[in-house]
C-alpha cells in the first residue's frame, strides 16, 4: 500500500514540474494574437458622420375623418463606420449609413484623432456599399482587402468600429454562419456572413478580420428590437472584394454609378404605373401635394393586380417610406428583391354625390 501511495505521489509531483514552467509562460497581452492584429488594422478604420434630409409624413389630427397626411423634410445624423482601403483616401463603408447624405459629403475620423470631409462617390443600396473618398494632404493608413479569410464556420472574427459612436471599439467572436438571408422591413437580404461577435448600430461598414489580419467582411446589420444576443451579419469579404474593383474602375474612368429610378421600380416589382400628384391633381383629390404618387395604371397579372390596387388610388408609402416624387430610389426599397412581402399603405378617393370620401388601408403586396 505504501509503495502504491508513493507512486501516485511521485506522479502527482512529476505533473507539477510539467505544469509549473508551463504556467510560469503565460502568454504577454502585447504578443497575443488579437491585440496585435487590432494594432495593424484599427488605424485604418473610420468614424463616419452623415447628415441628410428625410421625409416624415404625418396624419393631420383635424382630418382624421378623411384620412389626409402632410409631409415635412427635416435633417438627421447617422453614425457608422468605415475602412480605408487605399492610401489615396477611398474608404469602404455601408450604403445605408451614407444615404441621401446632404450634397453626398461626410465627416471621416481616424482613430489619430485626424477628421477629413469626403465625398460619395458611389453608392449601392442593394448590395449595401459605398465608396468615400478623401482629399487627405499625405497618405493615409490603409487596410489591405485583396487579402481575404477562407471563411471558415468556427474560426474567430474581430470586429472593428464605432458602435452607438464609442469610437475605436473592437469585439471579438467566431464565424457561425454563411449564406444567410435575412428579412428586413425593406425586403430581403442575401448571403451575408452571421458571426456572434457583438454587432451594434454604428458598427455597419466596419471590417470583420481574422486572427492573421485577413479580410473577413464588413459589418451590416443586427437584429434590432427583439431580446437577441449574438447574431449579427457581414457582407462577405469576397462579395466586397469584386464591388470595390468595379466601383475603382468607374471612379479612374470617370463615370458614374446607373441611377435607378423609383418609377422604373414600381414598374418592376408591381406593375404599377405612377405618377406624381401635382398641385391640380392634388386638390381635385382634395389631399396635399406630396402625400403620395397617383396609380395610372396597373399591369393584368402583377402582383398590384392580385392585390386589389387600381388605377385612381394612391400609394403613400412602402413599409414606412413615404412616396412624394418619382425620383431617384430610396436605398431601403432598393434592397426588396423578388418574393419580398411588402406592405403598401394606399389610400382610395371616392365619390359620393357632393362629398369626396377618402379611405386608407394597407395592403401586403409581394414583390416580383
Amino acid at each position: 500500500m505504501r509503495r502504491q501511495w508513493g507512486k501516485r505521489g511521485s506522479i502527482g509531483l512529476v505533473l507539477l514540474g510539467l505544469l509549473g514552467p508551463a504556467l510560469g509562460r503565460a502568454e504577454a497581452p502585447a504578443d497575443e494574437p488579437v491585440v496585435q492584429v487590432v494594432q495593424k488594422v484599427l488605424p485604418a478604420v473610420a468614424n463616419i458622420n452623415a447628415e441628410r434630409v428625410v421625409q416624415r409624413q404625418v396624419r393631420d389630427p383635424f382630418e382624421l375623418f378623411f384620412g389626409r397626411y402632410y409631409s415635412f423634410s427635416e435633417r438627421v445624423r447617422s453614425l457608422g463606420s468605415g475602412v480605408v482601403v487605399a492610401p489615396e483616401g477611398f474608404v469602404l463603408t455601408c450604403a445605408h449609413v451614407v444615404e441621401r447624405a446632404v450634397n453626398r459629403a461626410v465627416k471621416v475620423s481616424l482613430s489619430q484623432g485626424n477628421d477629413f470631409q469626403a465625398k460619395v462617390l458611389f453608392e449601392d443600396p442593394v448590395q449595401d456599399l459605398a465608396l468615400l473618398k478623401v482629399d487627405a494632404p499625405k497618405p493615409l493608413p490603409s487596410y489591405d482587402i485583396h487579402r481575404l479569410s477562407p471563411n471558415l464556420l468556427g474560426q474567430t472574427v474581430i470586429v472593428l468600429g464605432n458602435p452607438v459612436g464609442y469610437q475605436n471599439s473592437v469585439s471579438k467572436g467566431i464565424l457561425s454562419a454563411k449564406g444567410r438571408v435575412i428579412h428586413t422591413e425593406e425586403g430581403q437580404i442575401e448571403g451575408l456572413l452571421q458571426t456572434d461577435a457583438a454587432i451594434n448600430p454604428g458598427n455597419s461598414g466596419g471590417p470583420l478580420v481574422d486572427l492573421t489580419g485577413a479580410f473577413v467582411g464588413l459589418s451590416s446589420a443586427k437584429f434590432s428590437g427583439e431580446a437577441i444576443e449574438g447574431i449579427g451579419f457581414a457582407i462577405p469579404g469576397d462579395r466586397v472584394l469584386a464591388w470595390y474593383r468595379k466601383a475603382r474602375e468607374n471612379a479612374q474612368e470617370g463615370r458614374k454609378a446607373p441611377t435607378a429610378t423609383l418609377a422604373d421600380f414600381l414598374v418592376r416589382r408591381f406593375g404599377i404605373v405612377a405618377q406624381e400628384l401635382t398641385e391640380d391633381l392634388a386638390a381635385s383629390f382634395r389631399v396635399a401635394p406630396g402625400s403620395g404618387l397617383l396609380v395610372g395604371s396597373v399591369e393584368s397579372g402583377s402582383p398590384a393586380a392580385a392585390a386589389g390596387i387600381q388605377a385612381g388610388m394612391i400609394v403613400a408609402a412602402i413599409g414606412n417610406v413615404p412616396l412624394t416624387e418619382l425620383g431617384e430610389l430610396p436605398p431601403e426599397l432598393a434592397r426588396i428583391g423578388a418574393g419580398a412581402k411588402v406592405a403598401l399603405t394606399v389610400t382610395l378617393v371616392e365619390q359620393r354625390g357632393p362629398i369626396l370620401f377618402q379611405r386608407t388601408q394597407t395592403v401586403e403586396v409581394v414583390a416580383r
